[in-house]
C-alpha cells in the first residue's frame, strides 16, 4: 500500500466517523454517551461537533 492509498483510507475512515456522530446527534445522544460509543473524549466530541453542524446544515 502506497502513502496516498493510506492518506485516502484514514480520509474516508474520519468522514465515516463523523458521518456516525450526525446521526447519533440526530438521535439525541449526549456528547458524553457519544464519546464513549466513538472511543474519544468528550472535548474531542466538543470540537466536532460544531464542524458537523456547520456542515450538515448546508
Amino acid at each position: 500500500m502506497t502513502e496516498e492509498q493510506a492518506a485516502a483510507i484514514l480520509k474516508e475512515l474520519e468522514m465515516l466517523r463523523k458521518l456516525k456522530l450526525l446521526e447519533l446527534l440526530d438521535n439525541g445522544y449526549s456528547q458524553g454517551q457519544l464519546a464513549k460509543l466513538l472511543g474519544v473524549s468528550q472535548p474531542t466530541i466538543s470540537r466536532m461537533v460544531p464542524n458537523v453542524s456547520l456542515k450538515k446544515a448546508r
